[in-house]
């Protein structure tokens, strides 16, 4: 055979192995343009074939995105096949409590990917919080408490981040995804909700039930010594909800509300027996109505609040607070507020008497006449406000806020207000307590037997009250001393009289300057106060003797703990200047008088 022309061949090696061990030239350029030079100038200066290593990262790209599509899949048709899952809103209360209980889960710890929140700390349990300083820790270099320096002390909470995660309960595996999600809002514009997602593996969702009963209970058990105070959402917001969180403060002991035992174990036990399961089968069964309304009237400070908050920390109920003056509150509003009430709470209305709700024989006053006679009568003080027509909600059902020579006058009439609390559609189930200072303003449609169950009278302090009063600020000189803040131990402090003294020498000597001014300041907040530590049998006498100095329903128990309060660790010295109190403070009720010289 001729061989010769086999000679004139030339095998070109990189062509042959891009055929063999890589994608074609044409496709890569099609993919990646200007691979066919870059290839070229690689290949000349370092003699290796790029071709292989873009073949081969091409190829793992595409396994990747494919088995990611294949997974997903895969885990979408498990998920709606094989998983339940149940979800929470932002705007619920269960949502605060997962995300609390989750943050203290052993996910937080482990994850790579978490959320910082500040730790809202209540005022009430500063001392008890875990990583707070103690009391050295909170003063500055002068002994003054610096808030700044106390609020670096507490460390975040730390939450997961939106996404997913797991996490372990009592066995078994659970699914927790954090997302986003967008919603519209009618003041706020474009607003953002969140929602968790809570899934385990099962057909069934019994599993996510236990745990969220678990973590309710656990709330529960935490904060088993506060109540929680509602009050309405904004007007721009009552769209989405009707009740907002203002507050959770710790419960008050039914022993620090100053009214005769005999009138508190008669309401204490009537609530309890209303609020028992078997009354609400017991008023069904008799066609009742399973509603209960109390009326607190008395003079201002005796207490007609603090017992409210006092029953609702007895039985574990929230406070929702509902003020009829508030601007822009229609009768729709308030339907609205009084629908979506829980199970059991307290509804509390506080001066009922001064909301101004409209008769049905008074005429709807427009609100251009409103403004023009409140502009009318300025110069007077009948306390009228001025009502646009920008505050009138449109659709609302009766006309603008009145204003007249009686006062304020509400959206809301007192037919709107008889029919959120006791009309066919309204809420069962729930405790109203309506407070007032002037019952005799009150119309008596709104206090009707079947509206208001038990009328209870505040009086001003009688004897009784008032010793209780002094013998609870100063029974406990434990706590008296866990109270005082814990100033630098090596400074000495002078007394309160060497002190004056000293002062009041040396602005006899030196010309007062800005800087003796800061030393004077200083040196009286560096006074150790005056604690009386007190026996019980000397506290007894003691009260007995500040009672016999208090004139009886002369004073509300507001003022006298108030005179008390100024001089909460030195007993003495209120004993001491309790008559000079007594007599400025009966001479200015005279006088009409609201400024004392005497604090």
């Amino acid at each position: 055979m001729d061989f010769s022309r086999l000679s004139h061949l030339r095998f070109d090696t990189h062509n042959h192995n891009e055929t063999l061990t890589s994608l074609p030239s044409a496709f890569l350029e099609a993919l990646i343009p200007g691979y066919g030079v870059v290839s070229m100038i690689v290949f000349r200066i370092f003699g290796f074939d790029i071709g292989l290593v873009v073949s081969g990262c091409l190829v793992l790209f595409g396994l990747t995105r494919g088995s990611q599509f294949f997974y997903g899949k895969a885990y979408g048709l498990f998920y709606y096949y094989f998983m339940s899952t149940i979800q929470v809103e932002d705007d619920d209360e269960l949502f605060g409590q997962i995300m609390e209980w989750i943050a203290e889960q052993n996910m937080t710890k482990r994850s790579r990917d978490l959320k910082a929140v500040t730790k809202w700390v209540s005022a009430y349990d500063d001392g008890e919080e875990e990583g707070k300083a103690n009391d050295d820790d909170v003063l500055d270099e002068s002994g003054i408490f610096n808030f700044e320096k106390w609020a670096s002390n507490i460390p975040p909470r730390y939450e997961p981040n939106f996404g997913s995660d797991k996490f372990y309960h009592e066995g078994r595996v659970f699914r927790f995804t954090r997302t986003r999600r967008e919603k519209k809002r009618s003041y706020w514009g474009e607003g953002e909700d969140q929602v968790l997602d809570i899934s385990c593996v099962g057909r069934s969702t019994e599993p996510i039930k236990e745990l969220l009963n678990y973590i309710k209970k656990w709330n529960l058990n935490k904060d088993n010594k506060s109540t929680t105070i509602f009050r309405p959402a904004p007007k721009e917001d009552r769209k989405d909800y009707a009740w907002d969180r203002q507050s959770c403060r710790p419960s008050r002991p039914m022993s620090t509300v100053s009214l005769d035992t005999a009138q508190k174990s008669k309401i204490v036990m009537d609530i309890n027996e209303y609020l028992h399961p078997a009354s609400a089968r017991w008023y069904a069964a008799r066609g009742i109505p399973y509603r209960r309304g109390y009326l607190f009237y008395g003079p201002p400070g005796t207490g007609k609040t603090s017992l409210s908050f006092a029953l609702a920390g007895i039985f574990g109920l929230d406070i929702y607070c509902i003020s009829l003056m508030e601007v822009g509150l229609s009768e729709s509003d308030l339907n609205k507020l009084f629908a979506h009430l829980p199970r059991r709470c307290i509804v509390l209305l506080e001066d009922i008497d001064s909301a101004g709700l409209r008769r049905p024989d008074e005429p709807a006053t427009d609100a251009k006449d409103t403004a023009s006679s409140t502009a009318s009568d300025a110069g007077t003080d009948d306390g009228l406000t001025k009502i646009s027509k920008a505050d009138a909600i449109p659709g609302s059902l009766k006309p603008a806020t009145v204003a007249t020579s009686g006062g304020f006058k509400s959206l809301i009439s007192l037919s709107g207000l008889l029919n959120a609390i006791d009309g066919v559609a309204s809420h069962e189930g729930r405790v109203l307590i309506m407070t007032t200072n002037c019952p005799e303003k009150l119309d008596a449609a709104l206090i009707r037997p079947g509206r208001v169950d038990l009328q209870v009278q505040f009086t001003l302090a009688t004897k009784d009250q008032t010793r209780d009063i002094f013998k609870r600020m100063y029974s406990s000189s434990a706590d008296a001393k866990s109270s005082l803040p814990c100033l630098p131990a090596s400074e000495k402090r002078p007394s309160s009289s060497s002190s004056t003294s000293t002062s009041t020498s040396t602005s006899k000597t030196n010309p007062p300057t800005k800087a003796n001014e800061d030393y004077d300041i200083l040196s009286l907040l560096s006074q150790v106060p005056n604690l009386d530590i007190l026996e019980p049998e000397e506290l007894q006498s003691m009260a007995d003797q500040f009672a016999a100095e208090v004139p009886e329903n002369a004073f509300s128990p507001a003022e006298i703990q108030g005179f008390l309060l100024m001089r909460k660790k030195e007993p003495r010295r209120a004993l001491l200047e309790v008559k000079g109190w007594r007599e400025e403070l009966v001479e200015a009720k005279k006088r009409e008088r609201k400024v004392l010289s005497v604090q």
